[in-house]
């Protein structure tokens, strides 16, 4: 059965289940969570399993579920960004398709990615089908930014925060996707901090580590003063802009553990000598402690239209004051 792909998320699993077996479907639901956490694969099984001719089951080998697993079902439409935002027209095409009935199936169902990126217009437009909408069409929102939605659609919705896995879930869902070894597996563990869509970007060891060094050397650049302003233009123009600053927080979250990693450097996401010979002796404790959350408020503010080397700009700034007033204390690892 299809519910088996979706790994650590058995309350979830459960609620969607019962409510399709007691037939008290809501029109509406929105899955929230982190980029990569795995919101879409919930919303296209809940789907499939919506129009499963096998007692709505999400059997899987139906020619329902196959043409919804190859995303050519008539009764299941995407909807996502078109550039940077869903626009007003695209939502007068869903609501157009929303009042007819389904072509083949019990449900016409709309899977909404990236809700959160609707336009004002958009998203007023949304409400409306919302607020009064057609018998047998379900909406699914998947989003990321919970606070560029209106609050309006949400109170429309039934909310279900998709959390990060726990250990055991991502072992249990990296062991599935085949060919690695323990060690590969726990060294992706690491990286990936319970989010699967991340876990399968970084199988790659090679490319791991490069964006390991890469990070490391943005935060000696940081320490030994170089130009604030040309490190934030640098790193506003690489295409892997969120994966460096994951990777950034990886090293400072190493610097405050690998005195207590001993026998385990498993747990490290670079490799001990790499940060023992040029991070350790340069961010202190405290600066570690203190820049951390300066980096996560920098990707939530990423997450909205802003002026992305601005931001850069302006939170390298924070992370060099921090390491400064760090430095003038001499509070060493």
């Amino acid at each position: 059965m299809l519910w088996k792909t979706i790994y650590g998320r058995k309350e979830l699993v459960r609620t969607l289940q019962e409510a399709i077996h007691a037939d008290k479907v809501a029109h509406a639901y929105l899955f929230y969570g982190p980029e990569g956490i795995g919101k879409k694969t919930i919303a296209q099984v809940f789907a499939t399993a919506l129009n499963c001719l096998d007692g709505q089951k999400g059997c899987g080998v139906c020619l329902s579920c196959r043409r919804a697993a190859a995303q050519i079902h008539p009764d299941i439409h995407y909807i996502e960004p078109d550039g940077k935002t869903i626009k007003i027209d695209q939502v007068r095409r869903l609501k157009k398709y929303a009042y007819l009935k389904p072509r083949e199936s019990r449900y016409q169902i709309f899977i909404l990615q990236q809700a959160d990126t609707l336009t004002t217009e958009a998203a007023n437009s949304l409400l409306k089908v919302l607020e009064e909408p057609p018998v047998g069409s379900i909406f699914l929102l998947l989003a990321e930014n919970l606070s560029a939605l209106l609050p309006t659609i949400r109170s429309r919705c039934q909310e279900f925060a998709v959390s990060r896995l726990d250990r055991e879930s991502m072992a249990e869902f990296l062991r599935a996707q085949g060919r690695m070894t323990g060690e590969q597996i726990a060294e992706i563990m690491v990286w990936a901090e319970g989010i699967p869509g991340k876990a399968l970007e970084l199988t790659d060891s090679q490319a791991r580590q490069q964006l390991y060094q890469e990070a490391v050397a943005y935060l000696k650049a940081l320490a030994a003063g170089k130009g604030v302003s040309s490190l934030a233009a640098k790193l506003a123009e690489t295409e892997d802009l969120t994966a460096v600053l994951d990777a950034m927080i990886l090293a400072l979250r190493d610097l405050l553990i690998l005195p207590a990693a001993g026998k385990h450097p498993e747990v490290l996401a670079g490799k001990g000598s790499l940060l023992c010979g040029q991070l350790t002796e340069k961010w202190h404790r405290s600066a570690c402690l203190a820049a951390i959350p300066v980096l996560l408020k920098l990707q939530r503010d990423l997450q909205s239209p802003i002026n992305v080397r601005l931001a850069l700009e302006n939170a390298f700034w924070d992370l060099k004051e921090v390491y400064n007033r760090a430095n003038s204390c001499g509070n060493s690892l």
